[in-house]
């Protein structure tokens, strides 16, 4: 018989303790939660203990759920194999858990999980599944004061081959800048940050701007791999008077984005302003006003 998940709660509490999964993750509690209930919004039933948290700076308070039976680096059949203790077994699940918390809190758990409130805290379960674009597109923060844009390598090789022929050519090189700039440089002074934004049709001096007042919250951009539109949109969050209140100031896409990609630059936005401790993002609304979207939810 299974040791009770009691037991398994109170190693888990002593292990995140000890070693917490990463950078931004506080620990408010563990708990051990009896007999719960499949439904719409969870995988699992039964026993279950429940992860409760905090993310970087995000006003929210988040809980994840794990059975007996979670299994991620090391299988159940590793504990089983070494000693038939429960103490080993709690050990490996707990390591488990640790483990899987490392990667997904790392790699925008918080942004693809499904959300529901459950009193004051918010309960993750199962990501959305995630999918393709064609061409595949990167939403991620536009590199500023640096002496070279730092793209995925893919886009980088890319870049580097198209300045290679455009020279043999002899026509201009768009960002020819950002694929030879020196590794060891010293920090640039900002003033061309967004410029290939600025190439594809946008406006990354409003932005560039907004920065320079001090109300800069998180600049984001869209890139593609497709050389002809590598880049294809931007958006600008800002702070306001209220610091649980931030607004997408900046949103744009060019003509040849591909489908969604709006909603996903103010989903993006909004998670990024809901870690540095919005509750609320005000989002233009298309017709000259803004719609208040609860970070908690979104």
């Amino acid at each position: 018989m299974p040791a009770p998940i009691h037991e398994y709660a109170a190693a888990l509490h002593e292990h995140l303790t000890r070693f917490p999964p990463t950078e931004g993750f506080r620990l408010v509690d563990v708990r051990a939660e009896a007999d719960q209930a499949a439904d719409d919004t969870t995988d699992t039933k039964g026993d279950q203990v429940a992860v409760v948290f905090r993310w970087r700076r995000n006003p929210h308070t988040f809980v994840l759920r794990f059975d007996r039976e979670f299994a991620g680096v090391f299988g159940p059949e590793d504990a089983v194999t070494r000693t038939p203790h429960d103490d080993v077994v709690r050990e490996v699940w707990c390591e488990n858990v640790g483990f899987w918390l490392m990667e997904e809190l790392d790699t925008g758990l918080l942004a693809r999980a499904r959300r529901r409130r459950a009193g004051p805290e918010i309960v993750l379960t199962a990501p959305v599944p995630q999918t393709h674009d064609a061409p595949q597109v990167w939403v991620d923060e536009v590199p500023q004061f640096a002496p070279e844009v730092h793209l995925p390598w893919r886009i980088h090789a890319r870049l580097a081959a198209r300045s290679v022929l455009a020279r043999i050519r002899g026509r201009r090189a768009p960002m020819a800048w950002a694929t030879w700039g020196s590794l060891d440089a010293e920090p640039g002074d900002g003033l061309r940050d967004g410029e290939w934004l600025g190439e594809a049709g946008m406006d990354p001096a409003r932005v560039r701007a907004i920065r320079d007042d001090g109300r800069l919250l998180v600049w984001l951009q869209a890139l593609t791999d497709a050389l002809e539109d590598l880049a294809v949109g931007q958006c600008a969050v800002v702070t306001t008077v209220d610091p649980q209140i931030a607004r997408i100031e900046v949103l744009e896409t060019t003509n040849r984005a591909p489908e969604g990609l709006r909603d996903r630059l103010v989903l993006a936005g909004v998670h990024v302003a809901a870690d540095e401790g919005a509750r609320t993002v005000l989002v233009p609304d298309g017709r000259g006003g803004d719609e208040a979207v609860d970070t908690a939810l979104c």
